[in-house]
């Protein structure tokens, strides 16, 4: 232990730095000569010895507690433990308790710093203007660049070009050439049911697009980058029995649609229509399909097709054979009932199928053939079939001109 203060008064003594100047110890020494006592005084036994103790017990506290508590180095890294990020954090909190977080380790750093209140300076500090700090997240991101892409559909493996992408423009209703241009850096895929085509970065194409949700594609990932709603009018045709209305063949048809009715195609009829109620001439036997234009608020259209089937060849509502002995006047005279109702202006000739003269004529549906042969002004023989032919001046959209069949005279 003795050995251990010596070293320790020895190092005291060496670390000692002050420059000798012989004259000042000269001085000291003579000042000391006049002051010392008699060599009987307890001082000169007692004083020095005491000194040095003294000082090697400060010494040896002053090494002790350095030993004990080591100074870390000054170019030791400094941490400080950060809490992670909450999901409600906001910038200016982060902020704030990041920097109370440095000054309390910066205090405690400090052996020599006086005791303060280490929260009033805290305070002040926070108190002072910070600037703003911004923290994007992704979602941010996405919503920022594109609003039709949500969050549930970004994931780890998304393109970083997906955060630049620009939209597509598609058009709103379905049935439309369109020009689709790619304006971003990077392919994409144009998708619905039906189709799926590529659209290569800085080009565009042309397509007819259907009705429905139409998507484009990261062809990479997959992820949708964009998503629209194609619009195209929907009904459908409900078809009634055909009637006879003023000696015409009527075909009734009832739309069933949320849209208006733009306009109707059928055979050689096309009409411009709005009401939903449709009534269609129809004059050929057979079967043929009708067209329907709708129209909806947003201007997009559709055509909506039904099949109309007529099972007989309208020929005027003509008999084939009357008798101009019979008392019952529906059936003693000749005169096709359509020519009757329609009130249509014509022109009506009855033919002998022997030699084609001409036997009767008439352009009035009051004055019917009553079975007489005008060239000889007496009734034509019996039970033999006579030619008719009906011309119509104005004949209504897809009706033939003229009409013809045989007749005979009972």
């Amino acid at each position: 232990m003795m050995d251990k203060l010596d070293q320790i008064f020895k190092n005291a003594l060496d670390s000692q730095s002050e420059p000798y100047d012989p004259a000042a110890w000269e001085s000291l020494s003579n000042r000391l000569d006049k002051q010392l006592p008699p060599s009987s005084n307890p001082f000169k036994k007692w004083g020095l010895p005491g000194a040095v103790l003294l000082l090697g017990i400060s010494l040896t506290s002053w090494y002790v507690m350095n030993a004990s508590n080591p100074e870390p180095p000054q170019n030791a890294q400094k941490t400080v433990a950060v809490e992670p990020l909450k999901k409600d954090d906001n910038p200016q909190e982060i902020q704030t308790r990041t920097t109370k977080e440095h000054l309390k380790l910066s205090l405690h750093e400090d052996k020599n710093a006086s005791l303060i209140d280490q929260n009033e300076i805290v305070t002040k500090l926070t108190e002072e203007q910070v600037p703003e700090i911004s923290i994007p997240t992704l979602r941010d991101a996405v919503v920022e660049q594109n609003t039709s892409i949500t969050f549930d559909q970004i994931n780890e493996q998304t393109p970083k070009e997906l955060f630049s992408f620009t939209p597509i423009e598609l058009p709103d209703c379905a049935g439309m050439s369109t020009e689709l241009k790619n304006t971003n850096g990077f392919e994409v895929m144009v998708k619905n049911d039906l189709m799926t085509h590529s659209i290569p970065p800085n080009t565009s194409i042309i397509i007819e697009l259907g009705a429905g949700n139409i998507e484009i594609i990261d062809p990479t990932t997959g992820v949708i980058l964009q998503k629209t709603l194609v619009n195209s009018p929907k009904g459908d045709l409900v078809v009634d029995e055909m009637i006879y209305e003023n000696g015409l063949p009527v075909q009734a048809i009832h739309v069933k649609s949320d849209a208006n009715i733009q306009s109707v195609r059928y055979g050689k009829q096309q009409t411009d229509i709005s009401n939903k109620d449709i009534n269609l001439y129809v004059f050929e036997k057979g079967s043929k399909s009708v067209q329907i234009t709708l129209t909806d608020d947003r201007g997009c259209t559709s055509e909506i097709q039904g099949m109309i089937h007529v099972s007989e060849e309208y020929n005027l509502l003509a008999v084939n054979a009357f008798e101009p002995t019979s008392q019952d006047s529906r059936k003693n005279t000749f005169m096709p009932y359509a020519l009757t109702q329609r009130a249509t202006p014509f022109r009506m000739i009855i033919l002998d199928p022997n030699d084609g003269g001409i036997v009767f004529e008439s352009t009035d549906a009051t004055l019917p053939w009553d079975g007489i042969d005008r060239r000889f002004g007496k009734m034509g023989d019996s039970n033999k079939a006579y030619v008719w032919k009906v011309t119509l001046s104005e004949p209504i959209a897809g009706e033939k001109l003229e009409y013809m069949g045989t007749v005979v005279r009972m």
